[in-house]
């Protein structure tokens, strides 16, 4: 796994708490010794339960209460997730919530475990490396992974999580790490091959994968940012013609890692420059720079005579595109300059909507009038 990415942490809410496993209150009068716990019963209200009961039935809780407890494993602990090391990290958060109760607090061993995850610090140095994979332990992983990227895990089916699993199991054999014996004259050589598996890349991959583009509800959160980051680039530099299938890529691509910002932004300037040839120059020689950037003279100089916030006019307003491409994609003429904006603007009949053409009307007319005699009073 990389060394140097953050394990997200791990937290519980309500509506995550695991079923909880059979409970036992022994009977009254019995002379034995309770030591007492909250655990949440079937419909997620918290009852006493003694903790020492609640404590053997480890054995009967069930898959998402395991694995919840690999998780915190994998991902917190660092610890491989063998099944002593649930038992063990149970048996931990058992005795975190009899201190809890003791304290006169109301936590399960799912809210300790909760705390126990947001106080932990994340391991960033090291990570364990597997070549073989327990169905839990998968499971944790792609819960841990999808939650890190922001994909709903309820999208995938149960057959795409045993698809994973067999995935992930024939990928680790095949590319973890492996220790080998061979004689020798001396004895025997331990010959230790290093893993070149990346577990937490391989589960990113396949959720990526299972994406579905034409749905945008069903993309990851992570990626959802960045498709508004690349409307907004796509907006800065004219472009339209693209669907929103083609964005939704786009911003998978990125989420993922399959590219880079720096690569998109000059991609969308190469798109720009076939759409505005008529600003390649300035475009080639700053980089970053947008259609946006180059035009916005001009659309200032629109937007004060038409008293509108600049803003509010898009590159592809037939005026402005205009002013921009005076010949369309053809690009053998400048835009305008400053001076064939304000004429165009001002001789437009947006402009004659305005307060400030209005008042030109009023003071032309007052002229007139003095001119000819009247209005000059008594």
């Amino acid at each position: 796994m990389a060394g140097d990415e953050k394990t997200p942490i791990v937290t519980t809410t309500s509506s995550e708490i695991p079923a909880p496993p059979t409970i036992v209150v022994p009977a009254k009068g019995s002379k034995k010794t309770v030591t007492y716990i909250w655990m949440p019963n079937t419909n997620g209200d918290l009852v006493k339960a003694d903790a020492s009961v609640i404590k053997k039935s480890f054995a009967k809780l069930p898959a998402d209460a395991q694995v919840a407890l690999t998780e915190y494993l994998i991902g917190i602990a660092n610890k491989q997730p063998t099944n002593s090391a649930r038992q063990s990290l149970w048996n931990d958060i058992v005795d975190g919530a009899v201190a809890a109760f003791k304290q006169g607090q109301k936590q399960s061993p799912w809210d300790v475990l909760a705390t126990l995850a947001k106080n932990s610090p994340t391991n960033t140095g090291q990570s364990v490396t597997y070549t073989n994979y327990d169905r839990l332990t998968a499971d944790a992983l792609l819960g841990k992974t999808a939650k890190a990227i922001g994909f709903d895990i309820a999208l995938l089916s149960e057959a795409d999580k045993v698809e994973y699993f067999n995935k992930l199991q024939t990928e680790a054999k095949n590319s973890g790490k492996s220790t080998t014996r061979k004689a020798t004259e001396g004895g025997t050589e331990t010959l230790v091959t290093p893993s070149i598996f990346d577990a937490n890349s391989f589960t990113q991959s396949f959720l990526w994968a299972k994406v579905n583009f034409e749905d945008t509800k069903k993309i990851p959160s992570t990626a959802i940012t960045q498709i508004a980051a690349i409307r907004s680039l796509l907006k800065l530099n004219g472009i339209n013609y693209l669907s929103q299938k083609e964005i939704n890529q786009l911003g998978v691509n990125l989420a993922s890692g399959q590219t880079t910002i720096e690569t998109l932004k000059a991609d969308l300037t190469q798109k720009a420059i076939k759409a505005y040839p008529q600003l390649a120059t300035r475009l080639q020689a700053t980089p970053g720079l947008t259609v946006r950037d180059v035009a916005e003279p001009l659309i200032n100089t629109v937007a004060n005579l038409w008293e509108v916030d600049p803003n509010s006019i898009e590159l592809d307003d037939p005026n402005i595109d205009k002013l921009i491409r005076p010949d369309g994609i053809l690009g053998k003429m400048a835009p305008a300059t400053i001076s064939e904006a304000y004429n165009f603007a001002i001789n437009h009949p947006n402009f004659d909507k305005t307060k400030k053409a209005k008042d030109m009307a009023f003071a032309g007319a007052t002229a007139f009038l003095k001119s000819t005699g009247f209005g000059t009073g008594a």
